[in-house]
């Protein structure tokens, strides 16, 4: 019996150790295979890749916060069609994408908004039009409540709530509270080189595919490989760790944006959320009674990814609070 015992554990250290092995060589390929697409900022001893598109205007810059764990090239299409006019960033969170790893601390809408204005400190952005993406769009609310003088306007784009889960739940017990939980759990507990393996062996052409989509041919190959690296793993648990937590330590005046013009986005069908759509819809309603100069636009023939789904329906949101803010000026503090 204690040899089995014995021998069943020196296995799994065989295999983990195998695994670590693979993922080590794999990350190290990567990285000598596939260069950022954009630049690498320095925020306080770390950097944060971004990409950007360089206007002629002389109006406010646009900051996208992307949603939950995903990279700032999914935005190139929503770039694209902007006007000349309007210089436009989209950042990698810290160890996504091509981003150096974050901090191994639950990534809470708080430690988003500090890295965000990290981000604009770095970039020497004075008057900005913040757009968040799912989670984070919380981030982006929570940072446009921070700095009332500096956002000049702010788009939620089919965003997260901090309170969704609770609510989403009781309208829908196919979403128990503990989803994301479990999804975190699930995620830290993959062995990332035997993840790798598998991808590497069976499951490379499935994932392109979908990149491919995303991000088109080019840059396909680059985002899946760096979506293996370890630095993204912990970066997405982190982030699954943060919204569960939102409810508790989002505090209140990230509900109070003064006369800030805010835009809300939200999918017209119901497709993506179910039976739980109406609670959704009606999250997205409380958005308005933040600000006094919101408006709230649904939009058909969309899925939750709209910078993907209607590039061009994002761009004229962007485009549109952009054009207020350089009419009204800056907002007073």
């Amino acid at each position: 019996m204690r040899r089995s015992v014995v021998g069943l554990v020196a296995a799994a250290a065989f295999m983990a150790a195998v695994g670590w092995l693979y993922q080590l060589v794999g990350q190290r390929r990567d990285e000598r295979h596939f260069s950022p697409p954009g630049r690498l900022v320095d925020v306080g001893g770390r950097r944060l890749h971004i990409i950007e598109r360089a206007g002629t205007g002389n109006g406010p810059s646009v900051v996208v916060l992307p949603a939950l764990g995903t990279p700032a090239v999914e935005w190139q299409n929503v770039f694209a069609a902007l006007p000349a006019g309007i210089t436009a960033y989209a950042v990698d969170r810290g160890g996504i994408g091509w981003s150096d790893p974050a901090p191994p601390l639950p990534r809470t809408p708080l430690v988003l908004a500090d890295e965000a204005t990290a981000l604009l400190d770095a970039l020497e952005l004075s008057s900005v039009v913040l757009v968040g993406h799912s989670y984070g769009g919380i981030a982006a609310r929570v940072t446009a409540a921070r700095h009332p003088g500096r956002v000049v306007g702010l788009l939620l784009v089919d965003s997260s709530h901090e309170q969704q889960a609770r609510q989403l739940a009781q309208r829908d017990p196919r979403i128990p509270r503990s989803e994301i939980w479990r999804r975190a759990a699930r995620r830290q507990m993959r062995s990332l080189g035997w993840y790798r393996a598998w991808h590497d062996l069976t499951a490379w052409r499935a994932l392109l595919r979908e990149a491919v989509d995303e991000v088109g041919e080019q840059l396909a190959p680059a985002v899946v490989a760096r979506s293996l690296r370890t630095a993204s793993r912990r970066a997405v648990v982190g982030e699954m760790v943060g919204i569960a937590l939102a409810p508790y330590v989002t505090p209140d005046w990230a509900q109070r944006l003064g006369d800030l013009p805010t835009t809300v986005l939200t999918v017209g069908d119901g497709h993506a959320w179910g039976p739980a759509y109406p609670t959704w819809f009606e999250l997205h309603q409380s958005f308005l009674a933040m600000s006094t100069c919101a408006r709230h636009v649904v939009l058909d023939g969309t899925g939750h990814h709209m910078n993907h789904d209607v590039p061009h329906e994002v761009a004229g949101a962007i485009t549109d609070l952009v054009d207020k803010a350089h009419r009204h000026g800056t907002r007073s503090p």
